[in-house]
């Protein structure tokens, strides 16, 4: 698997989607340039940790939990991390992607666009607070300016639960020449935003899924904050990009390098105490899911299996990858705790 650094330009956004909860969001700004060549230094250090190893180069992500073009910066930080021979994807929803940025971008050197436009006409306007015929012709501008060397992927979040409305979508933007989707299920922003079947601490699946893991020996590690590795606009090390709050900073760039903070991300990871208990992310919570699935009829036990297996997968992948990098094996679930009380939490700079 190939790790992800998440830089974060800002955390403010110009669309107002219900399933993303802005008033959750403790402190907002934008990533000034030193913080961000703080960052960027961090990533370069991880990469030498991982051609150590013979593990492939992290890549590198500018989205965070909010929209990169209001940071005036960002193209400059595009060219940045092409400057440092990274793999770099951006993340927008593409009201502010006029024809200058387009250009910006392409010539900074970005490879990869998520754009997020899974509406169309009013029920865009509706979702997004956004005008739909500009941000629809910045896409497909941002398109032919791209040619080849821009991938763009079309984001599709299934916030109705509602499998004809993405194909009809997919139709949409396939007829426009665009043919990438990623396509995700609802988050719930680490318990941030109430979502009606997240509701996991509640639900009776909740005592079998942990008889289910503890029958099974599985020690159910998140792999999100191991996999995707979050940096705030703030330069603080953060839980993953489901820390919406930013209720778990772990240091700043300016003191601390990934595997600095690695043993305190692992003990918040396993404690569940903060951000992870109500995530729809976390192993339990999907265990739970998946066995209220089946209790409804749309899973059966083979699936419940596999949830398993997959949860067993996960772990393995986090737990190597601490050792890997701290170069000794993860402790035990008790010493990884005592590492989270030693952390203390950091306002933003």
């Amino acid at each position: 698997m190939t790790v992800v650094v998440d830089i974060e330009p800002t955390n403010r956004c110009n669309a107002k989607c219900y399933f993303c909860p802005r008033d959750q969001t403790p402190h907002q700004g934008l990533m000034a340039p030193d913080v961000f060549e703080q960052a960027l230094g961090r990533v370069v250090d991880l990469r030498a940790k991982f051609r150590e190893l013979g593990r492939p180069d992290p890549n590198v992500s500018l989205c965070g939990l909010g929209e990169p073009l209001l940071n005036r910066h960002t193209p400059e930080f595009v060219q940045r991390v092409r400057d440092e021979d990274f793999s770099c994807t951006m993340s927008s929803n593409a009201a502010l992607l006029d024809e200058a940025r387009g250009h910006a971008l392409i010539e900074a050197g970005l490879q990869r666009i998520c754009i997020n436009v899974g509406d169309r006409d009013g029920d865009y306007e509706e979702i997004y607070k956004l005008p739909y015929e500009k941000t629809r012709d910045n896409v497909l501008r941002f398109r032919d300016l791209a040619g080849d060397a821009c991938e763009i992927f079309i984001v599709l979040v299934d916030h109705r639960r509602d499998p004809q409305h993405l194909a009809d979508m997919r139709q949409y933007w396939g007829d426009q020449g665009l043919h990438a989707f990623m396509e995700y299920e609802i988050m719930n922003r680490g318990g941030a935003l109430f979502v009606d079947h997240m509701q996991f601490e509640e639900y009776p699946q909740l005592a079998e899924a942990r008889s289910l893991l503890h029958t099974n020996g599985i020690e159910a590690v998140c792999p999100t904050p191991f996999a995707f590795l979050f940096i705030g606009y703030d330069g603080q090390y953060y839980l993953c990009c489901s820390d919406w709050k930013k209720e778990v900073p772990l240091g700043s760039v300016a003191d601390a390098s990934f595997t600095d903070v690695m043993l305190a991300k692992l003990g918040h990871t396993r404690s569940r105490d903060t951000v992870c208990k109500t995530c729809n992310l976390d192993p339990l919570n999907k265990l739970v899911e998946a066995l209220r699935a089946r209790d409804a009829g749309e899973a059966d036990a083979p699936d419940i299996d596999a949830m398993l297996e997959k949860l067993r997968g996960f772990s393995a992948f986090a737990l190597d990858e601490i050792a890997a990098l701290t170069g000794q094996p993860a402790p035990a679930a008790d010493a990884a705790s005592a590492a989270v009380r030693r952390t203390i939490p950091v306002t933003a700079i």
